[in-house]
């Protein structure tokens, strides 16, 4: 690699090798690529869920599809529906809210602070008698001050998911991101901390609530043991996001990794922000636990919306590619997703927005619904921390986003 090239922005996928390679091979050595059964027994799904028990600290671990799926597979076991309203941040991934919409229930937009996160001040405004859960999203490698979310949530009685899609590895003050809430969910989707290209993982110490997931991965009733055995309590309709023996071949040993990946990256991330933290005009991203934050992303906030837009094209003419002014992030923003702008119903019959359930408050989804957000997103540039930089390569960044910020 010459001089000023940078590893690619997928950290999980950086550190590959024989070991992913072996673990592989080993399921199709032992045809069994169906985590419930097959000509010789599958074990990688349940390993991988063992290794999940034991990182997390956390009771019961399920397998899924992806984090998407994780998503969905919660909601249907919390029973989210209609006349249900959900909390998530206005700076999110489309998954987070097109899951809630899929369940019937109203997304509730909630401003988030200079964290890029959730801001439990406005959270407290949002929470109604129809409000179901909260769902916290740790976004940009960062964790949010879950103290605070849970101090709010367990006055008012509402249940908590953790959305660790992009925090995988992260923490806040010594305690994993997706132990807080009644659920955490994780992806391992590519362009995650750890990857199997898709994959997802949900995490509770509630066993009735696991059950009820488990059902609704599979088929509408959970597996014990070796095969689907239902109570009656357990009965749902199931949404078919099991994750087969390939994927938890690889996420099982990249969870492994999980420690190294994040300690490389957060490391790097810690020297470029030293380095160009005196930057006149510049104020780095706010982290509620420096010590918590993975690293994938550096935050750096400007002044107005006309100094973000040109230091974005400032710093890609000194040859940094991978990086974003978040409200041009694509589909992270809410007034970025025209289904949801438009209220784009999931049928001719017009549901979720026009059930009678849900008559009593829909909300606006148009820019300036969540004016403080709006402002944050329009002056914000995220710069990707490669998770395998080299000394050299962390100066060669560190020179060019000096260049292109000055």
């Amino acid at each position: 690699m010459t001089t000023g090239d940078f590893p690619s922005a997928f950290p999980g996928a950086n550190w590959m090798d024989e070991v992913e390679q072996q673990a592989v091979l080993d399921v199709v050595k032992n045809r069994a690529p169906f985590r419930f059964y097959g000509p010789n027994e599958p074990t990688h799904a349940l390993a991988f869920e063992a290794r999940a028990r034991e990182v997390f600290g956390k009771t019961f671990a399920l397998a899924v599809n992806s984090g998407t799926g994780a998503l969905s597979c919660a909601m249907i076991a919390m029973g989210i529906g209609p006349g249900d309203e959900v909390i998530v941040p206005a700076f999110f991934w489309v998954a987070s809210v097109g899951t809630i919409v899929h369940c019937n229930a109203i997304p509730i937009l909630c401003e988030v602070d200079e964290s890029l996160t959730l801001d439990p001040k406005d959270l407290e405004k949002k929470i109604t008698p129809r409000t179901k859960l909260i769902i916290p999203i740790h976004m940009c490698g960062a964790p949010c001050d879950m103290d605070a979310i849970m101090a709010v949530a367990d006055a008012r009685g509402v249940d908590v998911m953790e959305d660790c899609a992009q925090c995988n590895g992260g923490s806040f003050k010594g305690k994993p991101v997706g132990t807080f809430g009644r659920v955490g969910m994780f992806s391992y989707q590519l362009n995650k901390n750890i990857t199997s290209g898709e994959g997802g993982l949900l995490i509770t110490d509630d066993e009735h609530l696991y059950w009820k997931m488990n059902a609704a991965h599979d088929l509408g009733v959970p597996w014990r043991g070796a095969e689907p055995d239902s109570q009656p309590a357990d009965y749902l309709w199931g949404a078919g996001r099991r994750m087969g023996e390939l994927c938890a071949a690889v996420a099982n040993v990249q969870l492994e990794k999980l420690p190294t990946i994040v300690e490389h990256m957060r490391a790097s991330n810690r020297r470029i922000q030293k380095a160009v933290k005196d930057l006149p005009g510049v104020t780095l991203r706010k982290l509620n636990d420096p010590a918590g934050d993975t690293g994938p992303f550096l935050g750096v906030m400007l002044t107005d919306a006309d100094t973000a837009l040109a230091a974005v094209d400032k710093l890609k003419a000194t040859g940094l590619t991978d990086l974003w002014r978040l409200a041009d992030y694509g589909l992270h923003c809410y007034f970025n997703v025209p289904q949801l702008v438009n209220k784009t119903p999931l049928s001719p019959a017009g549901n979720p927005w026009s059930m009678p359930q849900n008559a009593e408050f829909v909300p606006d989804y148009n820019k300036g619904a969540c004016p403080v957000t709006d402002d944050l997103l329009e002056r914000t540039i995220v710069i990707n921390i490669p998770s395998k930089l080299t000394a050299e390569q962390e100066q060669t960044m560190i020179d060019r986003i000096r260049e292109g910020l000055s």
